[in-house]
């Protein structure tokens, strides 16, 4: 007799543009529909595997839950080479789907429960879109890229660009997901903004302290639009954010990031328009809630809010 093969076992995946309502533009995402049922469970490394074959910048895996009276889902949250404790654009499209995508709709709430700690996740009162009150731990850390005495590699040729990345503060919404906040002058300045294939080596500027030093560290320029913030109801924001050799249309780990310290820095509560992924031909739409504590000194509560839309649906063997 010949050698008995398994059957290989199949799950369903979607894939949606997030932070958009318009197929092929904003964030690709892939959701991985993992049942409760799944015996044996999939590893981590079995995640990391199909997260590196679907190449996107991130990829959701989306448990069922052992109740389905119960609106909450446990979710793994991967780039194609490291898990992550929570990103905002797999947040939102997952959300986006078990709230409204679907076909099953049953709730208007529900929870995911992430490596960062527990996400409340709700549709729009409008009708248009879900959001979600996201883990935060915001921190500034102390030093910036100019403070190291060494020549640091991965920071832009030009002049202009160079001098924004070193004096550019360091911020991190939670541990492990932190930015550096590249304030430019002009739209135009930008779309100068380049790849420059090698990572910038922040060892050396991180907070040690805590465990703040070991984190994900990448790059997110913006422009702040329409001039002075004081007395804007909504702050219109453009963005870019690059790391080594790729470019995200829409990062909303980064937005929150951003949005916080723009609130500190003017001590105000804010609602934020951040648009992101135009020079790459994938417009995205971020919308950002800060709100401080009375003192204006600490973030109270951070809401991050957008659209997805269905683009693919299949089964992947395991």
């Amino acid at each position: 007799m010949g050698e008995h093969h398994p059957q290989p076992r199949t799950l369903r995946f979607t894939t949606l543009d997030v932070f958009t309502s318009t197929p092929y533009s904003g964030n690709p995402l892939a959701v991985i529909h993992v049942p409760a049922t799944l015996y044996p469970p999939l590893t981590q490394s079995q995640k990391q595997l199909i997260a590196s074959e679907f190449n996107l910048s991130e990829t959701i895996f989306l448990h069922q839950q052992a109740d389905a009276s119960i609106p909450e889902w446990k979710v793994d949250v991967f780039t194609t080479d490291a898990e992550l404790p929570f990103a905002g654009h797999p947040t939102i499209g997952a959300a986006a789907y078990v709230l409204w995508l679907s076909g099953e709709k049953r709730w208007d709430v529900g929870t995911f429960v992430t490596k960062a700690g527990r996400i409340a996740i709700s549709l729009n009162g409008d009708g248009d879109g879900v959001k979600a009150d996201i883990p935060h731990n915001v921190r500034v850390h102390k030093h910036k890229l100019g403070d190291l005495s060494q020549q640091t590699l991965g920071l832009s040729s030009e002049r202009q660009l160079r001098e924004a990345e070193l004096k550019a503060p360091i911020v991190s919404i939670v541990k492990g997901m932190t930015f550096l906040l590249v304030e430019l002058s002009s739209l135009e300045a930008l779309g100068r903004v380049r790849l420059q294939g090698q990572s910038i080596d922040f060892h050396g500027v991180l907070d040690k302290e805590d465990g703040w030093g070991e984190s994900f560290v990448a790059k997110y320029y913006f422009v702040v639009l329409d001039g002075e913030t004081r007395g804007e109801e909504v702050v219109r924001v453009r963005t870019r954010m690059l790391e080594v050799g790729m470019e995200d249309p829409a990062t909303g780990s980064a937005a929150s990031a951003l949005s916080c310290y723009l609130s500190l820095r003017e001590g105000r509560s804010r609602r934020y328009e951040v648009t992101q992924g135009v020079e790459m031909g994938r417009r995205s739409g971020i919308g950002v809630q800060v709100e401080l504590d009375r003192d204006r000194k600490r973030v109270q509560s951070v809401r991050l809010s957008g659209c997805a839309v269905v683009v693919m649906e299949g089964n992947l063997r395991i």
